[in-house]
């Protein structure tokens, strides 16, 4: 057991309170809100006297009873500050100011400026781990100069100001806001800065060579508010960081200054809810704030199961972005939830509270402001950069706007106007929020350039599409299928696009190119939807595509209904078409849903055709999907002779083919022949592999169909809860993304070990267990189903089967 820390010995007591609750710092710092390195620093004794924001979020974040919270505090050395009452006493001779307006603290007999002060009147919602960074980066020793950048409207001064109010006390010399909004001569910086200190008009003085001395030897914070307008003052602002070395400047700006001793510190905007699930909803900070103006406005509102959903939607169509968040909360005084979201869906936001800056008013105010600071080139990229959905790369926008793109989404990306998004590769991403990009749309449709630029982006992601058809075939699956996830609202817009100009020819060949990855993708419903609007205009060869395309994902859903029709419509398109690279899909498709309805006579000779034309072809991963029917049809006919056969063969070439849905889809069928013949290692080693592959490269398809049978494998080994638990995983994956393991002999299998689990179990353990499941992410399913494999010998059988 450690000592007791010493009287205002912090460091000391912050490290026993969070190893007596078996706490790392990383583990500390992220339920605080905090850095990692900050929580070090603390424990090191490097920053002896944290903010009393840093304590709170300590306290709160090791979960201090109000014993062991105030034990933290009285170890915390005192500052020149006494804190009571929500006020903050400023060491004699100095201004006090309260918690209410922002703390302007100047030196003895000088003039604190309260000019550009703007009152905390709202709560700083969801900001705790920015505010502790940025006090950490102009702490002692630390930054002199930090620009807090981002979009118009995303918080910057709120935050600015918020920490020039915490770290008041830590600057004896002053500290200072200084609004530089209605400056537009870089020239008039330095004066602005003197007349918030208080200084007197000097004539024939530089201002610079005036704040010099009055600076020298304090330690002075000045917070220069709304510097985008004003970038060219970089050099003289350099100077004078240069010639005061204790002064610290804080500065909000849409752009980075680009001077040496910069440190930028990105603000984006509030996160919004990962899931649905109302305590996902919220626990969001987006929707906090949301709720919390919304309440301001007169209408109390709480997060429940019927709005969840359309809180999470409302917060992130506006992407999180707070201005625009508080300027929708107002709307629920009249409306509900989700007629506040078809709302937004229709228009932006309305107009802001009076007492903001008219620039803040509106989401077009904000962004005039941003317009005013481009050339009239950057204006025309801005605006056509609204036809993408959800990001683009670089090629996408050149392709759209027909011009070297690079120069001006540079100076966009500078001022915040656009945005890094993830990349599935190694090439660069944009994005534009959603608030942002409705404004750039309403100008381009201004512009007259609309028509153009949606044309353009048809014809890049048409191109896009057929052209990801073959590598979804092969080993590069995984890529493939990340880079047409990032793309998939682009997808979706043009498809739409090609159906509004009647080239239904081109809609079937994008959404036949890309059926594979909506059916690994889990997005199998939007692709039925899509697929059944192809209009009476589509030829041949592209109906083809479209009608394989549906028998796919209704494979995928169970949707035996539509089977049948569609899988004769297809054989008949089939049939006016020459091209067997073309046709070989179909009838392999066409085959398979005859195996899935019973009609077997049709299925051997719809998939013999299929063969013959995919060797002809020269289409290996299509012959390969051909032999494995061709294994289910023997499953189904109850020839397990053929079945042994044909489906090793069809592992042993899906393995050389490489693709990840090819070889999983093989192991699941063979899986389903080995259990008939009671080979419960082989089973085990079969499933345990096609969970590893489609977790790994995130097929649903694959999934949902390898934990039922892996789950009755648990229950026939002894293992029922683990059963139940598999069952819940599999049930998860099939609501999410439409997943109906259908195959008639492996739904017999699972549908008994699912009935044999229950009776086990009892049906309250059987719903725990089921429930755990359900909620489970990857990595509980893969360390669920190694166990399961390992239980049942599979491991064992993969060793000798590798020797």
């Amino acid at each position: 057991m450690q000592a007791a820390a010493e009287p205002g010995d912090f460091a000391v007591a912050l490290r026993r309170l969070r190893e007596a609750r078996s706490l790392t710092q990383e583990e500390l710092a992220e339920r605080a809100g905090l850095t990692a390195k900050a929580v070090g620093a603390l424990e090191r004794g490097e920053r002896r006297r944290p903010y009393p924001h840093t304590v709170r979020s300590l306290a709160d974040g090791l979960g201090l009873g109000d014993d062991d919270r105030a034990a933290l505090v009285a170890a915390v050395p005192h500052r020149s500050t006494t804190v009571a009452r929500g006020e903050t006493t400023v060491a004699r001779g100095e201004t006090t100011v309260t918690a209410g307006e922002t703390a302007v603290v100047g030196p003895a007999g000088a003039t604190a400026g309260r000019a550009g002060a703007v009152p905390d009147v709202t709560p700083l919602i969801g900001r705790d781990g920015e505010v502790a960074e940025l006090l950490d980066l102009i702490g002692p020793g630390a930054r002199r100069l930090v620009t807090v950048t981002g979009p118009g409207g995303v918080g910057k001064t709120r935050l600015a100001m918020r920490v020039l109010r915490l770290a008041a006390p830590d600057f004896p010399g002053g500290a200072h806001p200084v609004d530089l909004s209605a400056v537009r001569e870089p020239k008039l910086v330095m004066p602005a800065v003197a007349a918030a200190l208080g200084l007197p008009d000097t004539v024939g003085v530089e201002p610079l060579d005036a704040l010099v001395p009055h600076l020298a030897g304090l330690r002075v914070l000045l917070v220069l508010d709304n510097l985008e307008q004003l970038t060219a003052a970089a050099p003289v602002l350099a100077d004078l960081l240069a010639r005061c070395p204790d002064l610290v400047v804080v500065a909000t700006s849409r752009a980075p200054l680009r001077i040496r001793a910069e440190h930028e510190l990105v603000l984006g905007p509030l996160p919004t809810p990962v899931t649905d699930d109302v305590d996902a909803v919220a626990a969001s900070p987006a929707v906090a704030l949301l709720l919390d103006r919304a309440a301001a406005a007169g209408s109390p509102t709480v997060v429940t199961d019927d709005d969840a959903p359309a809180l999470a939607a409302i917060v992130r169509r506006l992407d999180g972005l707070p201005l625009a968040v508080e300027l929708a909360a107002p709307g629920l005084r009249l409306l509900s939830p989700w007629a506040l979201l078809a709302r937004l869906e229709r228009s932006a936001p309305g107009g802001g509270p009076r007492d903001l800056p008219e620039r803040h008013r509106t989401m077009a105010a904000v962004l005039d402001w941003s317009m005013d600071l481009l050339e009239p080139e950057e204006v025309s990229l801005f605006e056509r950069l609204a036809v993408f959905s959800g990001g683009f790369t670089l090629d996408a926008a050149e392709a759209v706007t027909a011009d070297d793109a690079l120069p001006a989404l540079a100076t966009l990306l500078d001022q915040s106007l656009l945005l890094r998004a993830p990349s599935p590769d190694r090439q660069p991403r944009f994005r534009l929020l959603e608030p942002v990009r409705q404004y750039a749309m309403r100008r381009l449709h201004a512009s007259g350039q609309a028509t153009t630029a949606a044309d353009r982006h048809a014809a890049y992601f048409h191109a896009l599409a057929t052209a990801s058809k073959e590598p979804l075939e092969g080993p590069e699956l995984a890529g493939v299928l990340d880079r047409l996830d990032a793309d998939h609202g682009n997808l979706r817009s043009a498809y739409l696009r090609l159906l509004e100009l009647d080239r239904d020819s081109d809609a079937a060949e994008l959404a036949g190119s890309v059926w594979l990855y909506l059916a690994l993708r889990g997005h199998a419903r939007e692709g039925l939807t899509w697929l059944a609007r192809i209009g009476p205009g589509a030829s041949d060869a592209a109906r083809c595509r479209a009608l394989t395309g549906r028998l796919g994902l209704g494979l995928l859903a169970g949707d035996s209904a539509s089977m049948r029709g569609d899988a004769d419509a297809a054989v008949a398109a089939a049939g006016r078409v020459t091209d067997p690279v073309v046709t070989c899909e179909t009838l392999t498709l066409a085959g398979q849903s005859a195996v899935f309805a019973g009609a077997l006579d049709d299925a051997g000779d719809l998939l013999a055709r299929a063969l013959a034309q995919a060797e002809a072809a020269g289409r290996p991963w299509v012959a390969v999907h051909a032999r494995l029917a061709q294994g289910q049809l023997a499953l189904v006919a109850g020839d397990l002779a053929t079945a042994g056969r044909v489906l090793p063969e069809a592992v042993r070439s899906a393995r050389r083919i490489g693709n990840p849905f090819t070889l999983a889809t093989a192991l699941n069928v063979h899986a389903t022949l080995t259990e008939l013949l009671g080979d419960e290692p082989a089973t085990a080693a079969l499933l345990g592999e096609a969970v590893t592959l489609s977790l790994a490269v995130r097929m649903s398809w694959t999934l949902g169909y390898a934990l039922p049978a892996l789950a009755s494998l648990a229950q026939r080994a002894g293992d029922p809860a683990s059963a139940a638990w598999l069952f819940g995983a599999g049930a998860s994956i099939s609501a999410a993304d439409a997943v109906d393991p259908t195959f008639p002999v492996a739904r017999a299998l699972s549908d008994r070990g699912l009935d044999a689990t229950r009776a086990a179990l009892g049906e309250p353990r059987f719903t725990r267990e089921w429930d755990a499941g359900r909620a489970a992410g990857a990595a509980g399913i893969q360390a669920r189903a190694a166990a399961v494999t390992t239980r049942a010998g599979g491991d064992h059988d993969v060793r000798r089967r590798r020797a």
